[in-house]
């Protein structure tokens, strides 16, 4: 019954969608790291450059790595495609007061991303969609695919609307920033193992603070 009022609602199909794709790519890097474990350390690497600090990290990853062209855009336009389905799917519920977000700094996050689209979303509604695909375009803080998401649904775009444009924009940004960023795939190659090295550490740093983080806010909250 859950979940039929679940899926009855067309953001509740579009976070199933972004899900299904999320475990068919859990799925990939397991058979990559139990297979090809050297091509399964690089994906890997592009997936946490990407998701925690950018598309720009995780292409300069793929092509100091030599990964081949077509797979790189596809890979890294799959994991951004993801992150659009899950949060934007997420944001609206959360705007239609539906109760599925209860883990703090999800909350955070969509809160600062929502000042963020409000912010903007009056400029960009000047221009409708074009205004749109240039937002997602743009490689600043808190511009981007998934904050552009938010902005579509603000301007009171369709989800098929919004989905289009964002993806369709972020293609072109993927493809346009990989072509830059092999202006320099020599200096990239040099540096790889050292590139993946900083991802990894950076990542080992960024759970660790977060753990440690977690720990003594919630023991700070107990406390109060």
């Amino acid at each position: 019954m859950l979940q039929h009022k679940f899926l009855s609602h067309t953001e509740g199909r579009i976070l199933g969608m972004g899900l299904f794709l999320l475990v068919l790519l859990l799925i990939f890097l397991a058979y990559c790291a139990l297979e090809r474990p050297d091509d399964f350390n690089v994906l890997l690497s592009i997936t946490a450059s990407n998701i925690l600090f950018g598309r720009m990290a995780g292409l300069s990853i793929g092509i100091a790595s030599q990964m081949n062209t077509f797979w790189l855009i596809f890979f890294n336009l799959c994991i951004e495609t993801i992150m659009v389905l899950i949060f934007y799917a997420l944001f609206v519920m959360s705007w239609k007061s539906l109760h599925v977000i209860t883990y703090g700094p999800l909350n955070d996050f969509f809160q600062k991303a929502q000042a963020s689209a409000e912010k903007y979303q009056p400029l960009i509604q000047k221009y409708g969609v074009l205004g749109l695909i240039l937002f997602v375009l743009t490689p600043f803080a808190m511009t981007g695919p998934v904050v552009g998401s938010f902005v579509g649904y603000l301007m009171g775009l369709s989800h098929l609307t919004t989905l289009i444009s964002v993806l369709a924009s972020t293609l072109m940004a993927i493809i346009a920033w990989t072509y830059v960023i092999k202006n320099f795939e020599a200096t990239l190659i040099v540096y790889s193992d050292t590139l993946m090295t900083f991802v990894m550490i950076a990542v080992v740093i960024f759970l660790a603070w977060y753990l440690i983080k977690r720990k003594f806010f919630n023991e700070g909250k107990k406390e109060d």
